[in-house]
């Protein structure tokens, strides 16, 4: 089988989608930093329908911030690479043209900052997970212990973090003449783009403060909500896409059908035509941020723990659980929904319905264990705003399945915060003590959560349930 490549299109099955407009005449307009499956599955796919209906130079270059897997994936298929969206009814394969260069910032530095310098770069993007912007305790500040943003304070000309690389970046743009630029994050944060401002504001301060006036005037940081469920690809789902495609595709991504971005409509220097394929833009983000992070995602958050203590590997499998199903319908409707303040003419049972559903979706796969990284920072996005505003003893019962999910189990810890999770785990320590370490991991602690210290001795209730029955038991 040929691999995907401009010159092998014509190889493709007849009822895959192409890109409709001539690649070679788009010049790059946008800058993603986190080249990763959740990017070439949303921004991605939207701008290249974008260009495909109104035109534009605005093709991305994107950047890998650790590995060469992707370039490997997608220099040799000159930036292609397909996407699968499927449910039980519907199956769609479609290439995308939209990403033209492939750079890796450990080993090009230079060509990154001069990348994010060049004036024709109207627009750049992140998707660096939640842990990529260096969040202090307060979620708004700096965190100068992260190792990484450590090193780049002292050298900060061989910057390995997300902040530094942009700061780089932005550095190099004012003096190459400042065109203005906006800056677009697309992680599952409350307020993702004023967070990054602020923390890359805090960070140029110690670094490049002279950037500090012209980045006032001329940057903008527009917040967006996203939402498309994007499983980690396997070698196994790449060869049945690249079947499905009739070309050998290995930077395959899969997804559901659906999906949504949602932008403060606060552009520096223009956009694609975003809002003609089905963006919305808006003037204030919050209450759709609220919504996603606080419903979807804390309901994936709550299937991920609830579902690896059950011994389920998928998320369709927790939803075919009738225990477990069960749980998450409760959740959502006694403590998740009651907990939101919703904009005028959104129905939020109808969301609620459809969430259920997309988590039910058997062609996905998404594993437990992908959503259970990164924890203790998706946790205090998800679970602790409903936390700290009522009892919420349904969410508690999630919040114990992660508690017992890092001190109970011998499950492999990845998260920012795993040397303090695991130091927990071996601790001889008092299970209410281990407990109140463990939330402060996650932000929940006596300053953010009235009655803090029933909340914990409902958790080490949980956790004993859970130790001496089941996760079933706690739930159901």
């Amino acid at each position: 089988m040929p691999r995907l490549h401009p010159d092998n299109l014509g190889a493709a099955h007849a009822d895959v989608i192409l890109p409709p407009y001539d690649r070679a005449a788009v010049k790059p307009g946008i800058v993603h930093l986190g080249l990763g499956a959740f990017h070439r599955a949303h921004q991605a796919q939207y701008t290249d329908e974008a260009i495909g209906v109104a035109g534009g130079d605005w093709g991305i270059v994107g950047v890998s911030l650790r590995s060469a897997s992707v370039w490997e994936q997608l220099s040799p298929q000159s930036g292609l690479y397909s996407v699968l969206s499927e449910d039980a009814d519907t199956c769609e394969v479609r290439v995308i043209g939209a990403v033209q260069e492939v750079l890796v910032a450990p080993r090009e530095p230079a060509a990154v900052s001069s990348a994010i310098a060049q004036q024709d770069i109207r627009i750049v993007t992140l998707t660096i997970t939640e842990k990529g912007y260096a969040l202090a305790a307060d979620g708004v500040s700096l965190d100068r212990r992260d190792e990484v943003v450590a090193r780049d304070l002292e050298q900060p000309d061989r910057a390995a973090s997300a902040l530094g690389i942009l700061a780089l970046g932005l550095r190099e743009r004012m003096l190459s003449g400042g065109a203005p630029l906006t800056v677009v994050s697309c992680d599952n944060l409350f307020e993702n783009s004023k967070r990054l401002r602020a923390v890359l504001v805090e960070y140029l301060e110690s670094t490049f403060p002279e950037v500090l006036p012209w980045l006032e005037e001329h940057v903008r940081f527009p917040c967006s909500m996203v939402d498309r469920i994007v499983p980690a690809a396997t070698s196994a789902q790449r060869a049945r896409q690249s079947k499905l495609l009739g070309l050998k595709d290995e930077g395959a991504v899969s997804t559901e059908p659906f999906r949504q971005w949602i932008v403060e409509d606060d552009f520096a220097a223009g956009r694609p035509a975003w809002d003609r394929v089905g963006v919305q833009l808006v003037t204030d983000i919050v209450p759709f941020e609220n919504i996603k992070l606080r419903l979807l995602n804390a309901g994936h958050s709550a299937i991920a723990y609830c579902g690896l203590l059950a011994g389920c590997s998928t998320v369709d499998e927790v939803m075919a659980d009738t225990e477990l199903r069960g749980f998450m319908q409760r959740l959502m409707a006694r403590d998740l929904m009651p907990a939101l303040s919703v904009p005028p003419g959104f129905d939020l049972p109808a969301y609620r319905d459809q969430l259920l559903s997309r988590f039910a979706n058997p062609r996905l796969g998404h594993r437990c264990g992908q959503i259970a990284m990164d924890g203790s920072e998706k946790i205090s996005q998800r679970w602790l705003p409903t936390l700290a505003q009522a009892e919420a003893p349904q969410l508690r019962k999630a919040l114990a399945a992660w508690v017992y999910f890092v001190l109970c189990t011998d499950f492999e810890i990845d998260d920012p915060r795993a040397g303090v999770l695991l130091e927990q785990r071996a601790s001889d320590a008092q299970m209410h003590e281990k407990i109140e370490r463990v939330l402060a991991c996650a932000r929940i602690d006596r300053t953010g959560v009235g009655l803090f210290d029933e909340l914990v001795r409902d958790v080490e209730h949980h956790v004993q349930v859970i130790r001496e029955k089941s996760i079933r038991t706690l739930v159901s």
